[in-house]
C-alpha cells in the first residue's frame, strides 16, 4: 500500500507548474508524430473501417477491429510510448489524431480519449505492480484502461452510485458500481477508486487501484446504449468483493486526488474537442455532396415548389452552408492555434479563461454544424442508410456532455470580471 500523504509530490498541495506543457512537439519528434497522423489517416480511409464503425453503431458495441488496428499502428500508447519522449505524444499530435479519427469513427475516438486520460494519469502514479503492469502493456500498445467514475447509466442519484471498500488485513475488498467507463469492451485493465469504509465522511480516505478486466469481482455489465455514440463501449462496472492486495493501492484523503495538471485536463478536454471537429467535417462535407446531387421535387425553395433545381443553387442552402463553414473554420483554427500556444503561457488563470472560450467556441461549432447540416440536407439527408443520421446523433452526443454551453458563457464572464473560475468534467478538474 503506498500512503499519498508520504508522497509530497502527490499531495493536495494543488496542481503542478505549467512548466514543461507540450502543445507542440520538440523539432527531433515531429516527423515521428506526424508519420502517425498519417498513418490514422489512411486506415480510417478505407471503407471497411467506416463500415465496421457503422455495424458498431448499430450493435451498439465498441468496433473493437478498428481499437485493435489502432494500437498496431501505436495509437493507444501515445501518451506514454518512450519513444514519443517522457511526456509522451504533444497536445498537438493528439488532437490531430483525434480529428482523423472521429471523421470516420467518433465512437472509437472518444473510447480512445478516455484511455488516454486514464494512461496519463496511471503514469504519473509512484510505482506499484498492478500499475507498473498496466504502464508497460498500454506503452507497447498492447493493452487499453477504462474507468468508470460516473453514476451508473441507469441512475440519476450519486449518492446511490459509485463504490466503496473495506479493510480486511492484507486486502481491500470493493464492492460498489459505476458508470460511462469507455472503452470497456475491449480494456485489459480499469481504474477504480473507492471510499475506504468508516472513514470520515466530510473528509474520506480514498483507495484507487488498478483492475484486471475479467478477474474474479470485477464485472463489466455491457449495458451502453446511447443514442449518441453508441458504440464507446462506456458499460457500467461493478465491483463485487473485489479483493486487492494492499501493495496494489493508492491510499489517501479524498482531496488528494481531486486535481489534475493543467496538461492533462488541457489533453481530455482538446482530444474531445478535436472529435467535435472532425464529426463537424463529416457533417459539413456530407451536406455539401448532398445539396449538389439533391434536385428536384422539394429540393428547392418551398414556396416555389414547382421549379426545379438542384439545392445547392437555393439561397437559403447557400446562406445554410456558409455558416457551417464559418463555424468549423473557425473551431478548427481556435483549437490548432490554442494547441500551439499552450507551451508560452506563464499564468495558470489566463490559460485557464483561453481554455474555456475555446471549448465555448467548439460547443456552439457543434452545435450550429448539427442543425445546419439537419435543415439542409431534409428528410432525404436523415435516414438511416446515410452517415449523416449517426453523424447527428454522435454530435448531440457531444452537446450533452457535463460542459454546457451556457454554462462555459457563463465562466467565460466571471473570468472576465477578474474572478477564478474551474472547468470540470470528462478531462478532469
Amino acid at each position: 500500500m503506498t500512503d499519498l500523504d508520504d508522497l509530497p509530490s502527490l499531495a493536495a498541495e494543488g496542481p503542478a507548474p505549467i512548466a514543461g506543457v507540450r502543445g507542440r512537439p520538440p523539432a527531433e519528434l515531429r516527423a515521428l508524430e506526424d508519420a502517425i497522423v498519417e498513418r490514422v489517416r489512411e486506415c480510417a480511409a478505407a471503407d471497411d473501417f467506416a463500415e465496421r464503425a457503422r455495424v458498431a453503431d448499430r450493435d451498439g458495441a465498441l468496433a473493437v477491429e478498428n481499437l485493435r488496428l489502432m494500437q498496431e499502428i501505436g495509437v493507444t500508447g501515445m501518451p506514454i510510448d518512450p519513444a514519443l519522449g517522457s511526456s509522451g505524444a504533444s497536445l498537438s499530435a493528439a488532437v490531430r489524431v483525434m480529428e482523423e479519427l472521429a471523421y470516420r469513427d467518433a465512437s472509437t475516438a472518444l473510447a480512445i480519449n478516455m484511455h488516454w486520460g486514464g494512461a496519463r494519469g496511471l503514469a504519473q502514479m509512484p510505482s506499484f505492480p498492478r500499475r507498473d503492469e498496466a504502464c508497460a502493456a498500454i506503452a507497447r500498445h498492447e493493452a487499453t484502461i477504462c474507468g468508470g467514475f460516473s453514476i451508473s447509466s441507469e441512475g440519476l442519484d450519486s449518492r446511490k452510485s459509485g463504490v466503496v471498500c473495506r479493510d480486511e488485513g492484507d486486502v481491500y475488498v470493493f464492492n460498489g458500481r459505476s458508470g460511462y467507463a469507455s472503452m470497456s469492451e475491449a480494456a485489459g485493465y480499469a481504474m477504480l477508486g473507492a471510499i475506504l469504509e468508516g472513514s470520515d465522511p466530510d473528509d474520506p480516505t480514498y483507495v484507487l487501484t488498478v483492475g484486471r478486466m475479467g478477474e474474479p469481482g470485477l464485472i463489466n455489465h455491457h449495458n451502453w446504449n446511447a443514442m449518441g455514440m453508441r458504440a464507446t463501449g462506456s458499460s457500467d462496472l461493478e465491483c463485487r468483493d473485489l479483493a486487492v492486495v494492499k501493495d496494489d493501492c493508492l491510499v489517501g484523503q479524498m482531496k488528494t486526488f481531486q486535481f489534475r495538471r493543467p496538461i492533462d485536463t488541457a489533453y481530455n478536454t482538446f482530444g474531445i474537442g478535436a472529435i467535435w471537429v472532425g464529426l463537424s467535417r463529416a457533417a459539413f462535407d456530407f451536406t455539401v455532396d448532398h445539396a449538389k446531387r439533391r434536385y428536384g421535387y422539394m429540393a428547392s425553395s418551398s414556396l416555389e415548389s414547382v421549379k426545379a433545381s438542384y439545392r445547392a443553387d437555393e439561397p437559403w442552402a447557400q446562406a445554410a452552408i456558409g455558416s457551417m463553414d464559418h463555424w468549423l473554420g473557425t473551431g478548427r483554427a481556435l483549437l490548432r492555434d490554442m494547441v500551439d500556444r499552450l507551451d508560452d503561457y506563464d499564468d495558470d488563470e489566463l490559460m485557464g479563461r483561453d481554455h474555456v472560450r475555446t471549448l465555448y467556441h467548439l460547443r456552439r461549432m457543434s452545435e450550429e454544424v448539427a442543425l445546419g447540416a439537419m435543415k439542409t440536407c431534409g428528410a432525404h439527408g436523415y435516414v438511416k442508410s446515410r452517415t449523416l443520421e449517426r453523424i447527428f446523433r454522435d454530435l448531440i452526443g457531444g452537446v450533452v456532455m457535463a460542459w454546457k454551453t451556457d454554462d462555459l458563457q457563463h465562466k467565460l464572464g466571471v473570468g472576465a470580471l477578474g474572478r477564478p473560475i474551474m472547468i470540470s468534467g470528462p478531462g478532469g478538474t
